[in-house]
């Protein structure tokens, strides 16, 4: 039965075998059969273009918009040795070349589309711009280098830096799901002005992919040269000779103003010698802002001076040190004296005493004295010298002491101004064209803090309104300053910042957490009371939706005042009530031109009509270019800042907002300054009837600089050290050189004195 069994099973295994032969080798044949038949061949361009180029058996094809190819061949025996993908331009400002195809091309004898990868390339160029947006001659840069993300680099020079030039737009990479297309980027690594690079390594990125007309930034800065006397701080000189790193030497002029102005000078550093008024010696200048430079000439009136001073102290030396030679100046002085004619009638000279000591004893012993007279005249010209080196005037800034006189009308809204405290060390040096009185200060301060507040106060405004939003940083810096407004019984409300720095809001979320955090920690602290609960402008409010704002802000209205920032009648109407009223931050307007007067008045009334209140802006002027901006208010002396102040309090405002306490970025600042001192916060302490009294430095130059400062106290110091030196000096040679007092000082009896005593 068992040997039954097994020849069976043979059996059935043969007969599956010959069926298995009977299906598979008929499909074998005829696959092989079909791989040497026509037939179609279909393509996939990655990245799907248009005009890519396939030559295979004497036809060509060209893609479709969707990069789809069919090409017929005449069999797919050895297809990807016949098939040819040659380089294309498909565009004019885009080429593509092969770079590969995923799997076997045939495989397309099956029906399967095959993915062909090809790599582009794009015809680029650009243009030079500086800082404020205008237009750079290409000519001016002589070499630039751009490196893409592959590694592939670019150096440029000469005509070619101006030329289009093709580059490596794409590549494709083998993916889990097949072929795709990595786009590629460049980064300008240089750009050579005058032998200095003016632009920051990989600051600037272009994917060409994007854009093909690129637009390259020059670091460019406004520079003035100014020249002035070694000790008496006054300008000289006839201009200066600027040495750049290439070489080359430009020799500039000062103007009427004593100084030699450069709108466009390249970042980097520079020699600098000033021709005419004395001797200078070359300056190496580092140039990476905007700024003033002060150089230091050595006059011919320094010079004399110096020699003045040698001689003084020379001559000093030499009387402190020989007395006998002051008496001969007395003697030939009475000698000359004996010569003039004398009057008839001469008072009688008294008779010596008895025991009188004689005329020449007394002459010695008086030479001690005329050598102690002598050394009180040489250090009181020493003291003038020094008081001639000293600086005229101390670079103060004790601003915002109220004067005594009568108490200052109250004001009858209050006045609130917006206040930053955003400020490091560091963003001092990045758009700015004028710098605090205070110096560049960091906004953790507390010092600082306490002086704008005081400073604020003895102008008449009544609080200020804090940028914040909820970091860390910002939040330690908003603690200490209402700690400070505190003490000095101020007033603060918050703008909230709810854009980021490309100006796109913030997350609903977001928004909703930081105020939940501002309520609970703030809302029943005194100093946000201005309006019985904490005030709050949301900073880009406008962007959304009553309902959204609703959503966002209904939380916290029972414990804030929530008001909007509102541009136009449109956005008022758009909040509908669910906001607490509207603060407009209008910073850019001409209020001279009389256009600001009816918008704020229109404004003012849809915001009342809806129970709200209204903050209406005041600001004494505005300059934001190096930020992006294309405009420019002036300050007209301060007329832009009554205009604008009469214009707001037309509107009828619940509150003043001045804009702003130190804005420096947009110049809107009246906080003092180097640039335009205490002009704007004495005009605004005008219109609200207080006088304050504000001491301007008398030097308002660069902070940090301490040309003027050092080269004065290094006199004042080599006077006084004169002075220190000379006075013992002459008290030691006194007291070596006198034999009067060495003698008088000897017991009686030890020997006559020059033969006269003890006759």
């Amino acid at each position: 039965m068992d040997v039954t069994g097994r020849i069976v099973r043979a059996v059935l295994l043969s007969l599956v075998a010959a069926g298995l032969t009977v299906l598979v080798l008929p499909s074998a044949a005829n696959a092989r059969a079909a791989s040497t038949q026509p037939g179609t061949l279909r393509l996939q361009t990655v990245p799907p273009l248009r005009g890519v180029v396939v030559k295979v058996d004497g036809q060509v094809a060209r893609s479709d918009a969707k990069g789809r190819i069919q090409v017929r061949v005449r069999n797919f025996v050895d297809l990807d040795k016949r098939l040819i993908v040659p380089e294309t331009e498909i565009s004019a400002d885009r080429k593509v070349v092969f770079d590969r195809f995923r799997g076997d091309v045939d495989a397309g004898v099956r029906g399967k589309v095959v993915e062909l990868g090809v790599r582009t390339s794009r015809l680029v160029s650009w243009s030079f711009i500086d800082r404020f947006g205008k237009a750079v001659p290409p000519d001016r840069v002589t070499a630039m280098r751009l490196r893409s993300n592959t590694g592939e680099i670019h150096d440029l020079s000469g005509p070619d830096v101006a030329r289009p030039r093709w580059v490596a737009e794409s590549r494709t990479q083998q993916g889990p799901q097949g072929l795709v297309s990595k786009q590629l980027y460049y980064v300008v690594d240089s750009a050579m002005v005058d032998g200095t690079s003016v632009v920051n390594r990989a600051g600037q990125k272009f994917v060409p992919w994007e854009q093909q007309a690129w637009v390259v930034q020059l670091l460019f800065f406004r520079v003035s040269f100014t020249a002035t006397d070694m000790f008496f701080t006054r300008q000289v000189g006839d201009g200066i000779e600027l040495t750049r790193a290439d070489g080359d030497v430009q020799r500039l002029p000062f103007g009427r103003d004593g100084t030699a102005l450069v709108p466009d000078l390249p970042r980097g550093t520079y020699t600098i010698t000033v021709f005419g008024g004395g001797v200078s010696f070359g300056r190496p200048v580092s140039i990476s802002k905007d700024q003033v430079v002060t150089l230091t000439v050595i006059s011919v009136a320094d010079l004399a001076l110096v020699t003045l001073a040698v001689l003084v102290v020379a001559v000093g030396l030499v009387l402190l040190g020989r007395p006998h030679l002051l008496t001969r100046l007395r003697r030939t002085g009475t000698a000359r004296n004996r010569a003039r004619p004398r009057p008839k009638h001469r008072r009688r000279l008294p008779t010596r005493r008895a025991g009188a000591r004689p005329r020449q004893v007394r002459a010695e012993e008086d030479r001690p004295l005329a050598g102690a007279r002598g050394g009180v005249m040489l250090l009181l010209l020493v003291a003038a010298l020094a008081g001639t080196l000293l600086p005229s005037g101390a670079a103060r800034a004790d601003v915002g002491h109220r004067q005594d006189g009568p108490t200052p009308a109250a004001a009858p809204v209050p006045v609130l101004a917006y206040y930053y405290i955003w400020f490091n060390p560091t963003s001092w040096n990045r758009a700015k064209i004028d710098y605090p009185l205070l110096g560049r200060y960091s906004s953790d301060d507390v010092e600082i803090m306490r002086r704008h507040v005081r400073m604020a106060k003895s102008a008449g405004i009544n609080g200020f309104l804090v940028s914040w939003k909820h970091t860390p940083q910002l939040d330690e810096r908003l603690t200490k300053l209402v700690e400070v407004a505190r003490e000095e019984n101020f007033r603060l409300g918050i703008v909230y910042q709810g854009l980021d720095f490309s100006r796109t809001p913030l997350a609903f979320d977001t928004v909703r957490t930081d105020l939940s955090f501002f309520a609970t920690r703030y809302a029943t602290d005194p100093v946000f009371d201005i309006f019985g609960r904490p005030l709050v402008v949301w900073t880009g409010s406008d962007r959304f939706t009553a309902e959204q704002i609703k959503a966002t802000v209904g939380s916290v209205r029972g414990k804030l005042l929530v008001l909007g920032n509102a541009k136009s009648l449109e956005d008022i109407e758009s909040s509908q009530g669910v906001l607490d009223g509207q603060a407009y931050y209008w910073s850019s307007v001409d209020p001279v031109a009389g256009a600001s007067g009816p918008k704020l008045a229109e404004m003012s009334r849809a915001v009342h009509q809806r129970g709200g209140l209204w903050i209406a802006p005041v600001t004494p002027g505005f300059d934001a270019r190096l930020v992006g901006g294309k405009r420019e208010v002036p300050r007209r002396e301060g007329d832009t800042l009554r205009a604008s102040f009469a214009a707001a309090r037309l509107s009828q405002p619940d509150a003043i907002g001045v804009i702003s306490w130190n804005e420096f970025s947009e110049n809107t600042h009246i906080e003092p300054s180097e640039r335009f001192g205490a002009a704007d916060i004495n005009v605004l302490a005008d219109l609200l009837g207080v006088r304050v009294d504000v001491d301007v430095p008398v030097d308002s130059s660069e902070p940090g600089d301490g040309a003027h400062w050092g080269l004065n106290a290094w006199g004042a110091l080599l006077a006084t050290g004169a002075a220190v030196v000379l006075l013992p000096l002459g008290v030691v040679f006194q007291r070596r050189r006198s034999p009067a007092r060495t003698r008088r000082d000897r017991p009686s009896g030890t020997g006559p004195v020059d033969g006269v005593v003890g006759r």
